[in-house]
């Protein structure tokens, strides 16, 4: 296919992914997927290779394929029909992150022939389990986390399958939020296929179909030649979570060999702490696809995410361990490990190709959910708010805070929608002096969010870093760590673990403390103007100002 050509087109295939994402975005029903963004829509292939995701949550690059192909296994491409659109969210199945990441997957059709499919991932507030929210700490199989669908037909040319709308309305704490937000996601995978149809109207289905493969080439030559640039050796990393939930005392390591030939990269987990009974595993649909961030954010950031960023990657991931857990192991606080997964990939590839340095981001990434009985609203709700963190240092700036990780996308929750949706109020929402990592480039700095309960509620930490914290590279110095505080109305406070559900009452404060980035390069290389800007600016105080950089006021430090 001729660049011009491939240009043209790929542009209206970006066009099209981001018209779903904004019909996503602006029909969903919760605030997690309407406020955080918590969900993409995007384009593949006939076979389910992606061909273009939207601007949101790349690591849902692993789930489009698995999801596509699932769907084929289940209903083989000749069987399918033009108006049929599919639901489904078992990870070991659809490559959902968790169980409670909803697919939806639209085939499309020029003329009678399959040309692709218009799929979409996002999260659903609550679908049933053991906790509001149903990502539960105390969960030990899949099947406590919800009601867990293979593919299945949800809407066909005469309107949604009510039989299946209503399995997924009885198994939820509120029913009408969820199905709002799968209709959204439906209705966004339709318009996608309705967009790739139309421009096989308009350039040729041939043209089209040979566009979706020349993108995904494309990609997959410019990862080979970033990596064919690095100096060819391995670099061994590993990093640790607090504990997984079943057994408090116990890390939970992840470990990385990174090996480098040529132009192309192998990525070995061989030495990670087997799955757990806790709910702290990750498929190895999303250890694959966090790496891969990993990769193109150390190589070229300009390279488009689609199934061509695979191709000169290689892994080996041991079969029932934390990267690639087995059935019936739960995944669903699968965001922790996910990011450790990313870090470890940034700290071995800043080794390999220093140039393009990256520290980590604070490991301190997760989420709460709050149950209530009675919301504002007089119903049952949910509130589910993103915990973001900071990110580290590179080799031209610090990291910025309060930006997720691996996204740098998915914002938290506005203070003002949450005190008007739910009994709660915010008492603080500040930035956390002295939380990043020092160095040449500090890590951007961690903050502080309390809530003050007004109504008895039954709260879900899917928090981390409460001791681990993510190591700085070439001199960095680690960020700090992250504290969820438990204050009653009698004044008692309580330091509460990384993954907890307690029930709360009326009048109790939950302070979450959230560490920052790592820092990059030694922090004795740090200008001192910057470091006075740090201090005027509250970012850093004047003693570890001294302590860390050698800092002295009105001085030559």
């Amino acid at each position: 296919m001729d660049p011009i050509t491939t240009e043209v087109v790929g542009s209206r295939l970006r066009e099209a992914a981001a018209t779903m994402e904004h019909v996503l975005y602006h029909s969903g029903y919760s605030h997690i997927l309407r406020e955080s963004k918590d969900g993409t829509a995007g384009l593949t292939d006939p076979q389910g290779r992606v061909v273009m995701l939207g601007g949101g949550l790349k690591y849902h690059l692993g789930a489009y394929e698995q999801a596509v192909c699932a769907v084929l296994e289940r209903f083989p491409a000749e069987t399918l029909k033009e108006g049929d659109s599919f639901v489904g969210n078992d990870p070991y199945i659809c490559g959902s992150p968790h169980a409670s990441d909803y697919g939806a997957i639209t085939p499309a059709f020029h003329e009678g022939v399959l040309i692709g499919f218009g799929v979409s991932v996002a999260h659903k507030s609550d679908i049933g389990g053991i906790v509001p929210g149903s990502a539960g700490a105390a969960a030990r199989e899949i099947y406590h986390d919800g009601v867990i669908l293979p593919p299945v037909r949800f809407q066909t040319p005469e309107g949604v399958v009510e039989d299946v709308a209503a399995i997924i309305a009885n198994n939820s704490r509120v029913p009408d939020v969820v199905l709002g937000d799968l209709r959204a996601q439906v209705g966004a995978t339709r318009v996608g296929a309705a967009r790739l149809k139309d421009l096989c109207d308009e350039y040729g289905r041939d043209t089209v179909l040979a566009v979706q493969t020349d993108l995904i080439e494309r990609a997959s030559r410019q990862v080979s030649s970033e990596i064919a640039q690095w100096r060819d050796t391995e670099v061994s990393v590993d990093g640790f979570m607090d504990y997984d939930e079943a057994t408090a005392t116990t890390p939970v390591r992840v470990a990385l060999k990174a090996t480098k030939i040529g132009s192309r990269l192998i990525l070995d987990f061989t030495g990670s702490a087997g799955q757990s009974d806790g709910p702290v595993n990750l498929s190895a649909s999303t250890t694959r696809s966090v790496a891969l961030l990993g990769v193109v954010a150390a190589s070229d950031p300009s390279i488009p995410i689609n199934a061509g960023i695979a191709g000169p990657v290689e892994f080996i991931l041991p079969e029932g361990s934390i990267v690639n857990a087995s059935r019936p192991a739960t995944v669903n606080l699968y965001f922790p490990p996910a990011h450790m997964v990313y870090n470890l990939v940034l700290s071995a590839l800043s080794e390999l190709n220093p140039k393009r340095a990256v520290a980590p981001s604070g490991l301190c990434a997760g989420a709460v959910s709050i149950g209530y009985a009675k919301a504002r609203s007089g119903k049952p709700a949910v509130l589910y708010d993103l915990f973001n963190t900071a990110l580290g240092g590179v080799s031209s700036h610090d990291g910025a805070a309060i930006v997720q990780p691996m996204n740098h996308f998915t914002p938290g929750t506005a203070i003002e929608l949450v005190e008007s949706e739910y009994p709660l109020r915010v008492r603080a929402f500040e930035m956390l002096r002295d939380s990043a990592g020092a160095g040449r480039f500090r890590g951007g700095s961690g903050y502080a969010r309390e809530y003050e309960l007004l109504e008895d509620a039954s709260l879900t930490i899917r928090s981390s870093s409460h001791q681990f914290t993510a190591a700085g590279v070439l001199g960095g110095a680690a960020a700090s760590p992250s504290r969820v505080i438990l204050k009653r109305a009698n004044g008692e406070a309580t330091n509460l673990y990384p993954l907890e559900t307690r029930p709360l009452l009326a009048g109790d404060i939950i302070r979450f403390e959230r560490g920052g980035g790592a820092g990059y390069g030694n922090p004795a290389e740090r200008s001192r103007d910057m470091v006075q800007a740090d201090v005027d600016n509250g970012y850093v105080s004047l003693q570890a100002a001294g302590e860390l950089y050698g800092f002295q006021a009105g001085g030559d430090g």
